[in-house]
């Protein structure tokens, strides 16, 4: 083996120590959450059955991997005293003492924000005329709650948002509302108008979706409205979570969705259906996969468990859906000349484009 030949190697080795050091990071994320929770209902931290079960699943994992028992056992017990440390932090709960209403709760986001919220100690109730949550209690009606509550949360249908928060803002609330819809057009003239009247509002968009147990490491955008006071509070509550808060001007939110979730969304469809469309099936394609197939597979795979109404919406209720739908088709058909012609230069000119273009990533 020459020395470069080892070094490439080695160089893998490192690669792969990230990936470890990444997962161990996200593992101690969700033992502080469950942490949280057992802080909140009164539960011992330490579950003796549950630490078997984890020893022991960790050592038939590692068999099926060609890993020895004795490493197994050791990283299963390294990594649960990891996390009992983990959770054995801060007695106190950060939140504690503030109470919140939460428009639109029963939804799988509303359930989301329920949890992370009552994690941290804030007296969650819910009101939702479309469905009803186990776990929280609910009202039939926003007033007097939203009124008096010390945070107001629209985790409302796209299609219903609109609706949901001038009944909010019409009950004259005097803590803090915030939305958490991931469109913003149809409801930021309502949110500036409030905010010029006198409340306290602003707009919130989690960058990740309810199966997120912990915001930590993902990207929370705040679309400031003018009120100073609530920006700092959800940049506070997000930030102390772990979160990377990032302003995004309101009017200019829809148009940078229309590409990080309208066109992510919309190419994971698009490799599906082309998939489907080959009249083969997905488990031939699967026998002969390759890296880059496996990564699209997993996205299309992804993304076609999730709401179809949410992701409907993501694309027809943002205005600037039309703009990229017309982009995306002038460059598949610039990549389908081509691709079919025989001389290699367009096509290596997209991918030059590309290359310089995606740099930063």
């Amino acid at each position: 083996m020459t020395a470069e030949e080892l070094d490439g190697l080695r160089s893998e080795i490192d690669g792969v120590d990230v990936r470890i050091m990444d997962l161990l990071s996200r593992r101690l994320d969700l033992a502080s959450e469950i942490g949280l929770t057992k802080r909140k209902d009164g539960l011992a931290v330490r579950d003796a059955a549950r630490e078997d079960e984890v020893v022991e699943r960790m050592v038939h994992l590692g068999r099926d991997r060609a890993v020895g028992d004795r490493v197994s056992r050791e990283l299963a017990r390294l990594l649960i005293e990891s996390a009992v440390e983990t959770q054995n932090g801060p007695g106190e709960l950060p939140l504690a003492g503030f109470n919140a209403l939460v428009v639109g709760g029963a939804g799988r986001m509303g359930e989301w924000v329920c949890r992370f919220l009552s994690n941290r100690g804030v007296a969650v109730k819910v009101w939702d005329p479309r469905r009803r949550i186990e776990g929280y209690e609910q009202v039939d009606s926003p007033t007097p709650n939203a009124a008096d509550a010390h945070l107001v949360i629209i985790a409302s249908p796209l299609g219903a948002a609109s609706e949901d928060l001038r009944t909010v803002l019409d009950c004259g609330p005097k803590g803090i509302v915030f939305d958490l819809c991931s469109v913003k057009s149809h409801i930021a003239g309502i949110l500036r108008e409030s905010v010029a009247a006198g409340l306290k509002v602003t707009s919130v968009h989690p960058m990740f979706g309810p199966g997120i147990p912990t915001p930590r490491g993902f990207n929370v955008l705040v679309c400031s409205c003018g009120c100073d006071e609530s920006d700092r509070l959800v940049r506070k509550l997000f930030g102390d979570a772990g979160a990377h808060v990032r302003s995004v001007v309101l009017e200019e939110h829809d148009g940078l969705m229309a590409y990080v979730l309208g066109l992510s969304h919309l190419t994971a469809l698009l490799f599906g259906s082309a998939l489907n469309a080959s009249g083969r099936s997905v488990e031939v394609f699967r026998a002969v996969q390759g890296t880059s197939f496996d990564r699209l597979a997993g996205l299309a795979r992804e993304v076609s468990l999730e709401s179809r109404r949410v992701y409907h919406d993501i694309q027809s209720l943002n205005p600037n859906s039309k703009a990229m739908l017309e982009g995306v088709a002038d460059a598949l058909s610039e990549l389908s000349e081509a691709a079919l012609d025989r001389d290699a230069t367009r096509f290596a000119e997209i991918m030059d484009r590309q290359r310089d273009y995606m740099e930063v990533f």
